[in-house]
């Protein structure tokens, strides 16, 4: 499992037992805000492509990015249940774990396990991309993608200011907060969603 927590630290977790592999879990701190700026920008450059190049109207862009923005509500609320909390007693499945979400959830105040690793999030942006390219195609896969980049970055903001803050800065997203300190501290195996809890209320998992 994880490593215990000492003196406000924490031990990564290791991923691996040999090397070269261990150096994974030195990276898992990467700033919420680079990542945010670098996948940010992307759909923003994705959003000009689809505009510029592949001469949709605005009104489609509108249309098809709320589509992958809504894409991104559900995808969060699967990886977030079914991957990100899958363990189970192989050592293997259970460094993953740790690596990918269970230090998370031993240490919610430390900041450097907030963020989705680069190492995780890069791949996976890139499977997903090429799924809805193949359902797509190439004309329209541009704005529906900026929309799932879009909402991935308000999740990793919404994510991190959770666990930054204590309070939210607008009453109306003080249920996002309470939802998700539930989740941490007394109902891990529910309340799944962080931007929302719809798919939670639509699959039983509100509590």
């Amino acid at each position: 499992m994880a490593g215990k927590p000492t003196k406000g630290t924490y031990t990564y977790p290791q991923v691996f037992w040999k090397q070269p592999w261990e150096w994974l879990s030195r990276y898992r701190d990467i700033n919420t805000f680079l990542a945010m700026g670098f996948y940010g920008g992307l759909s923003l450059l994705m959003i000009a492509y689809a505009y510029l190049h592949q001469n949709l109207a605005w009104w489609q862009i509108g249309l098809l990015a709320s589509g992958g923005f809504l894409t991104w509500t559900l995808t969060e609320y699967v990886l977030h249940r079914f991957v990100l909390h899958y363990v189970e007693d192989h050592p293997v499945i259970q460094r993953w774990h740790n690596f990918a979400h269970g230090a998370h959830h031993d240490v919610p105040k430390d900041l450097r396990f907030v963020t989705v690793s680069p190492f995780m999030s890069f791949p996976i942006a890139v499977v997903f991309w090429g799924l809805f390219w193949a359902i797509l195609g190439w004309k329209l896969v541009w704005a529906f993608y900026a929309g799932f980049g879009i909402g991935y970055v308000l999740y990793e903001y919404v994510h991190y200011a959770i666990h930054r803050y204590p309070h939210p800065p607008f009453g109306f997203l003080r249920h996002l907060w309470q939802n998700h300190q539930l989740h941490h501290y007394k109902t891990p195996d529910k309340r799944f969603g962080v931007t929302n809890t719809l798919w939670d209320r639509v699959f039983g998992t509100y509590a």
